[in-house]
This record gives C-alpha cells, structure tokens and sequence, in this order.
C-alpha cells in the first residue's frame, strides 16, 4: 500500500520497497500510526492510505533510520 500525505499543492507518497525490507521493525516500532508488519511474511507496510500532515516528519525520520532504505517517500503534483 502507498500512503499519501497532502502538502498544499503537493502530494507526498509514501511506501515501503518489499523486496528490500528486511523485517527489522525500526518503522513499525517508532511509527506505529503509519506502518504495520504484513500477516504472514512480516514484512513492514503502510497501514493507511491517508497519513495526517502532522506525521510528515516522523515519517522522514524513520525513513532515514531504515537500515535498507526500505522506506520511500516521493513528491508529485496534486493532479486536483
């Protein structure tokens, strides 16, 4: 899942690359809110498609504590 955070005109998109998560947990345990370990191969994912502007940050912090670098966060135009 990709979860996106509204920024003004901007949307930011945030997702976990599947093939390097590794399981280590780092976001699941900081960030809660936002990532959740999958059923079954307890790989980390975003758990909601709507993430509050409020978590921005803390969203950019534990992308830059995933050993991997598992976590992406990319920004495009809001197409409304």
């Amino acid at each position: 899942m990709i979860g996106i955070i509204r920024k003004g005109n901007q949307i930011l998109r945030v997702g976990v690359d599947q093939q390097r998560c590794d399981s280590s947990g780092v976001c699941v345990v900081e960030l809660p809110q936002v990532f959740r370990f999958q059923e079954g191969s307890k790989k980390a994912t975003v758990s909601m498609a709507e993430i509050p502007a409020r978590l921005e940050q803390q969203c950019w912090e534990v992308a830059r504590k995933c050993p991997t670098r598992a976590i992406s966060i990319t920004c495009c135009e809001n197409d409304s």
